[in-house]
């Protein structure tokens, strides 16, 4: 492990669609590679190509030279190297694997190493994407392929400053459903797609493109070569925000900060930034909101997750104090009904969450079966089919992306409405919180009949009760004075 944290790191963002005929022996080759020279990361490697971020400590000549050796392999001649530095450690450690896809896609949609050659889209420069965007019109559609908090934090907006259209995904693997339903209504269109880097888009084209989408433009490098090209804002730059990347850094943001506008005027909600919006240290404008107060905020914990699909969420530091756990956009509605951590609540808490996602849960679905000599799906046969819960629908039913009434900016979507990629099983979530809740309501009643029956009082003497924490099981004065902490879950108080 590399000791001095605060020394500078030089850090290359990678990918490349070749074939690889044995992975598991490429896997072995460039971990004892990376080890030799001192590098850390992640590469992910597959069949169809590799896929990864390293980092080395910028004394070092480590980095490059595994750039040379790598780019000395058939296949990899042409990769883009994507070079940057940062002061922060971005890995801990060296990660090299096998992987059944170098970005994942579910599987669903089918793609071979050769379809990215011939259905992908056509690469522009970070010049000519700028240019297409400073004359995008109204048959123009702006996709952001990244998940949704990557583009809460920072994302494209069209020279007429029209925010991208993201489809509202928590993974990659929601994409191809999305393309399926949307594919019709972009046949006519001009459709240009960003990413990180580049390598989710060669998929995510394909996907569109093999549905009959013709005109289909992707930026070359991603985000990360187009602030390369254009790192000032106030210079005609059409980034606005971070750029969300997968290492310690956790977002980037342009090398020049804009100049303030009355627009972005905020409260002074966290250290780091200033009263008119801005990041105080090297920065970009704050695009990204509390989730709760809705003010100006764009810092990403790992401490901050969706209590119910635990995806990144946005909360501020003020609101953090208030709130017991925190919920994405898209689970809002559920906000006061589920919790992870459950037994500090009492037994009416319990049983009024129990109530609301009761509420939500539709019945079980229609039981499906297969006509006898049945080999395809089309002879499956629905028995008892009900309709979807109207509360559930109302909870978990994102606004449609491209409604200009349903947000602060307008989107660049051709005129068109979209729905929203689909969502996780929120309905096997609730119905597995039920059985939860049903466990913790009647933890919590044997305790209260325990406490109730108990002589002395808790503690009181010998024969008395005594409390214990639920979570190791210790009397809550020890667990009190050696588990102190936000996880600590002791039956006598609320922490």
């Amino acid at each position: 492990m590399i000791e001095d944290r605060e020394m500078a790191f030089r850090i290359v963002l990678f990918y490349k669609y070749t074939s690889i005929p044995k992975p598991s022996d490429f896997v072995a080759t460039q971990h004892a590679l990376c080890t030799k020279l001192g590098i850390t990361g992640r590469l992910l490697v597959g069949a169809e190509g590799i896929n990864g971020t390293l980092s080395c400590p910028s004394s070092s000549s480590g980095l490059h030279d595994w750039i040379d050796y790598t780019s000395s392999l058939k296949g990899f001649e042409d990769v883009d190297w994507k070079l940057s530095e940062g002061n922060a450690i971005p890995f801990e450690c060296l990660t090299v694997k096998v992987v059944n896809e170098i970005v994942a896609t579910g599987n669903s949609s089918n793609l071979e190493v050769g379809d990215i050659a011939e259905y992908g889209g056509r690469h522009l420069s970070p010049h000519e994407f700028h240019s297409s965007l400073s004359k995008a019109d109204s048959d123009t559609v702006l996709i952001d392929v990244r998940n949704t908090f990557e583009h809460a934090i920072g994302h494209f907006t069209t020279g007429a400053g029209l925010s991208a259209i993201e489809p509202k995904m928590q993974a990659f693997t929601e994409f191809d459903a999305w393309c399926e339903q949307v594919a019709p209504s972009l046949k006519n269109k001009k459709v240009l797609m960003y990413c990180t880097g580049g390598i989710r888009c060669e998929k995510a084209s394909c996907m569109l493109t093999k549905r009959g989408v013709e005109d289909v433009s992707q930026l070359e490098g991603g985000i990360h070569r187009y602030m390369d090209a254009f790192p000032d804002v106030d210079k005609g730059s059409l980034w606005r925000g971070k750029n969300f990347v997968f290492d310690n850094r956790v977002a980037v943001s342009t090398s020049a900060p804009p100049k303030p506008s009355p627009s972005d005027i905020l409260p002074d909600v966290a250290a780091g930034y200033d009263g008119a919006g801005h990041a105080t240290e090297e920065g970009n404008t704050v695009v990204g909101k509390c989730v709760e107060c809705h003010v100006k905020y764009d810092v990403l914990s790992g401490n901050r997750i969706c209590a119910l699909c635990r995806d990144l969420v946005l909360v501020c530091p003020r609101c953090a104090t208030l709130l017991r756990e925190y919920h994405c956009n898209a689970h809002q509605g559920l906000k006061h009904a589920f919790f992870s951590f459950l037994d500090d609540f009492t037994v009416e808490e319990l049983e009024e969450q129990r109530s609301e996602l009761a509420k939500v849960v539709p019945p079980r679905g229609p039981r499906k079966t297969r006509e006898k000599g049945a080999t395809g799906n089309n002879n499956l046969q629905v028995e008892n089919a009900k309709p979807l819960n109207a509360n559930l629908e109302m909870i978990t039913k994102s606004p449609v992306i491209g409604a200009h009434e349903a947000a602060d900016v307008g989107f660049a979507g051709g005129g068109l409405t979209f729905p929203a990629a689909s969502k996780r099983d929120v309905v096997r979530a609730c119905r597995k919180q039920i059985k939860k809740l049903d466990a913790a309501i009647e933890r919590a009643k044997r305790h209260a009949d325990a406490t109730e029956g108990a002589t002395g009082g808790a503690g009181s003497g010998p024969g008395g009760w005594q409390t214990r924490c639920r979570s190791c099981g210790l009397q809550e004065i020890i667990c009190s004075k050696s588990r102190v902490g936000t996880l600590t879950r002791c039956a006598a108080k609320r922490l």
